[in-house]
Order: structure tokens, then sequence, then C-alpha cells
């Protein structure tokens, strides 16, 4: 029976899956089905415990064992090593300049006027340098008379600086001579036609000696030096000085400092109306100076020992303070201000060079600046352009001044004024633009209150400077300056009255070129008054008309 359901069972299982194939094959497609994809579904695990616990340290094993070890001593019969040091070299890049320590410069212009410059250094071998200059220019005739109003001017120099591991050690010998015509006539005067003027000879003799120290950025500085100057003139003017000056600062800070000026003058000044005079002066300057984030600050005194004998003072010993401050707002613009009083060496010396025509003067006294009051402002734009514009006041004691002699008219006299007071207006400018052109420019206005004397003479009343610095080339260099002055107020001696005018105004323009041919050689042309203008800068001694130069520079 079982054999029989088995069978039956096979037999139907058989037919219907032969059903299902026939029902597939008739049917060729799959009927649409849906699908259902659950993502909410979240698998969770069980929390696991973490253990926490650090290992013990296992005890460090003791060992019995000795380790103590015997070192035996062991030489060499080696002798010790030598060593010896020495500076490092390096091959610095030289200067062309260094490869000429000579200079020549040769010239001749209109007015039979010859120029000769010669200098020649000794720098290469230790630690010394050496120079030697000679230089000298004549102008053998004048504006008036020819030879009449010729001058010439030579110069001898020695200079030397010994340099040591903290100091230097420097000096120099020189001497000046500066001979000059008397010829303040009138070249239209017939009875003058044959007039041969007297000439003056000024001779000046100089030796100064000197310490100061290399390091000129360390907390310490120092300069000290003694000069002595022996002068004469073809006259009877004599003047022997000599001098002892020094300066010393300390810094605090990068900010703070304190500096001592000091100086020492003493002279014996002889003439035709004084003679054995010893004028003495000595001043020493302490100040503190305060400089930070563009404040300066400087305070200071000026203590002054002079021994001019004159009515107007009261000591010998003056004490003045000094102020001087000043603070950047911004690069652009500052202000500034100072007040200060001091007492200015004036010597024989001092007025024959500012005026080569004086003759002899009563006396010769110090200016003392009772005090000089100054305020301004100033700035720099685009670090090219600067400028400063401002104003001061000064009160000043015994002012120098010139006036011709009533009786040589020839020459000039000294005149000081008691009491002096001076308003002065100023302002100046410097631009740079590129590497080819500067311009530097000045104004001056003076307004003079005087006690004694009718005017200020032979003193501008304003004066007005410009220079000009041009480069258009590598090889040329071109300046064009310019120089103005007027106000100036003289007397004429008069048997009845003396009469005062102004004289006109001065205009000298000049005009300076360079060419460089090589590295050795190079020509040169000067020019002045190039508008030949009769400028009078003394009472009757006009200046030279259009004068140039030229000539050739070498190196060698």
């Amino acid at each position: 029976m079982n054999k029989q359901f088995v069978f039956k069972s096979l037999v139907l299982i058989g037919l219907s899956m032969i059903g299902f194939d026939l029902h597939a094959q008739q049917k060729g497609e799959v009927q649409d089905q849906e699908f259902i994809i659950r993502k909410d579904r979240v698998l969770t695990l069980p929390v696991q415990p973490r253990s926490f616990e650090r290992i013990p340290v296992l005890p460090t094993p003791k060992s019995n064992a000795n380790f103590n070890y015997r070192v035996e001593p062991f030489f060499l019969p080696l002798p010790p090593l030598e060593i010896k040091p020495e500076a490092a070299t390096k091959n610095f890049p030289r200067n062309l300049e260094e490869l000429y320590p000579g200079f020549a410069k040769l010239g001749y212009g209109n007015y039979s006027s010859p120029l000769l410059q010669l200098r020649y250094n000794i720098w290469e071998d230790g630690d010394y340098n050496i120079g030697a200059k000679v230089s000298h220019e004549g102008f053998y005739t004048g504006p008036v008379g020819g030879k009449n109003s010729a001058e010439n001017h030579t110069h001898f120099g020695l200079d030397g600086t010994l340099f040591k591991d903290y100091f230097s050690l420097y000096g120099n010998v020189d001497y000046h001579r500066d001979e000059f015509n008397f010829y303040g006539y009138d070249p239209n005067n017939a009875l003058l036609s044959d007039y041969v003027t007297s000439n003056n000879v000024l001779n000046s003799f100089n030796i100064k000696a000197g310490i100061s120290n290399l390091e000129k950025m360390s907390d310490l500085n120092y300069d000290a030096n003694l000069k002595i100057r022996l002068f004469n003139d073809r006259f009877s003017a004599v003047e022997n000085e000599v001098g002892l000056n020094g300066k010393f600062d300390f810094w605090f800070s990068e900010s703070l400092k304190t500096e001592v000026l000091g100086n020492l003058s003493l002279t014996t000044p002889s003439d035709t109306t004084y003679r054995d005079i010893n004028r003495n002066y000595f001043g020493i300057r302490p100040a503190v100076v305060y400089r930070k984030s563009g404040l300066y600050l400087k305070a200071g005194a000026n203590i002054i020992f002079e021994n001019d004998v004159t009515d107007n003072k009261k000591s010998d010993f003056h004490v003045f303070p000094s102020i001087d401050a000043s603070y950047m707002l911004s690069d652009e613009f500052g202000l500034y201000a100072g007040f200060e009083g001091d007492v200015q060496r004036k010597t024989y010396y001092d007025f024959v060079n500012e005026n080569p025509f004086l003759g002899p003067s009563d006396a010769l006294l110090n200016t003392i600046q009772n005090y000089l009051a100054k305020a301004g402002v100033k700035g720099s734009v685009n670090g090219e352009f600067n400028y400063e514009v401002g104003v001061a006041y000064g009160q000043f004691a015994n002012m120098h001044y010139y006036n011709t002699n009533a009786t040589d008219t020839l020459r000039f006299n000294l005149l000081y004024d008691s009491n002096t007071r001076v308003l002065n207006y100023h302002a100046k400018v410097n631009w740079e633009y590129q590497d080819w052109y500067k311009l530097s420019g000045g104004v001056n206005y003076y307004q003079y209150s005087l006690t004694d004397l009718e005017a200020a003479f032979h003193r501008p009343e304003w004066e007005i400077t410009l220079g000009n610095t041009i480069k258009p080339l590598p090889k040329l260099l071109i300046q064009a300056n310019a120089h103005l002055l007027g106000g100036i107020v003289v007397s004429e001696p008069n048997p009845i009255l003396d009469q005062t005018r102004t004289l006109p105004v001065i205009l000298d323009l000049q005009l300076k070129a360079d060419y460089k041919i090589t590295e050795r050689f190079s020509v040169f042309a000067v020019g002045n008054n190039l508008l030949n203008q009769s400028n009078q800068r003394f009472l009757n001694y006009p200046v030279r008309g259009i004068q140039g130069v030229g000539g050739l520079t070498v190196k060698f």
C-alpha cells in the first residue's frame, strides 16, 4: 500500500510541474510585485564595562654583584698643542675712490683768475691716515681800477688721524694767506686817475690736536681738542688765541642722555688803539636730552665767564637757561619751540673774515644774547619734501655793525649797540626727487630795534637763498644757485652831517657744471654774477661782474 501511495504522489508532483512549466511558457513576463524596505530599524548592543585599573609595577630585582672598576692613569709623553689665533680676513669690495688717493683741480678764468687745488692722502698701510692739501685762487684784476681791486687766497694744510683700539688721535696744521686791496674809492674822479690802492694781507697759522672715542654708538662718547691760532695783518693788528674745546655725552637708555659742552678761549689782541689786552672766555653747557616717539626735549644751562670791559654789563659771570622742544604729531606736521640765553664769542679774526676791509677799532666785544625765543612748525611729506616755518625774537647786548670810517673812507669801523631787539621771520624747504634733482631754499626777514644807533648798518633786512642740484645724466652734474639780499642801510660820511641810504638789492646768480669724462678725468665750469650786477655788500665796494672759471679735475 505504501508503495502505491508513493507512486501516486510522484505522479501527481510530476504532472503539476509540467503544468507550471507550460503556464510559464504561455505568459513570458514577470508580474508586478511590491517590496517594502524598512529604514527605522535600530541595532542595539549591550553595554560592555571597561577596566581602568593600572598594571601594578613589579619590584626591581636586586643584585649582590659588585660593579666597582679601577681606572689606571695613562700618560703620553706629548708636548701641549700650541694654538696661534689669526684674525679672519675677507676681501671686501673697495670703492673706486680709494684707488686714487690724489686729487688735482686746475682752472683759469677772466679777471686773471687762476685756480689750483691739490690734495693727497695716505691711508693704505697701518692704523693711520695722513693728508696734505694746497690751494690757490687769485683774481689779479678786479672791477675797479684793474689791479687796484685784485685779491688772492692761498692755503696749505696737513692733517692726520691715528686709530687705536678704543679711541683716535687727530690733528691738523694749516696756514691761510688772504690778500685784499682797499679799492673803495671813486674811479671816475679825475684826481684819482693814477691812484694806487694799499693792500692788506691776513696771515693765520693754526694748530689743532684732539682725542675722540671710536665707537660713536656707545653709551659714553667724548671729543676734546686743543687749538692754537696766530694771526696778524700787514698793519698793526695781531691776535693770538689758545682754545680748549670738549664734548661729552652719556646715554642712560635709547631715549635719555646727558651731555656737557665746554670751551675755553684765551686771546691777546693788539692794534693801534689797544694793546696788552687779555680777553678770556670760558663756557660750560650741561644739558639733559630726552627723545621718544616724535617727542624731543632738551633742558640745560649756559654758564659763561668773560671779562670784556663795557658799561652795559653788570657782571663777568652769566647763567642762562637753554630749553629746546619739538613734537611731531605726524611725519607731515610737528611743532617746535625754544628759549635760550648765551654769550657769543667774537674775536678780531671773526670780524675781519666777515668784513676784510675792516680798519682799526676802539674795542672788541662779545655779543651777549640775553634771550632768544623761537617757535614754529616743521614736517616731512613722503620723505622727500621737508619744510620749516617759524618766528624768533631776541634781545642782544653789544651786537656789532659796520660803518665807514670818517677819516679813512676806504675802511670800516666796528660799532656796537647796547640793547638790540631782533624779530626774525624765517622759512626753509628741502625737496629731493628721486636721484637726479635736489632743491633747497630759505627766506629770512629781520626787523631791528636799536638803542644807540640810527640803523642796523650793513645788516640785511631780508635774505633769500635758492639752490638747485640737477643730475640729468650719470656723468653730468649741474648746480644753479641764487642769493638775494636787500634793505642794507649804510651811513655815508659827510663834512656837515652823515647821511644814510639803502644799498641796491644784491642779486647773484651762479651756475656750476661738472662732466665726468672717465673715472679719473672730468671737466668743470663755474659762472658767478651771471646778470652782471654791480652788487655792493659793503659801501663803495662793488663786486666783480660776470666771472667764469673753467678747468680740469684729475684723480691720481
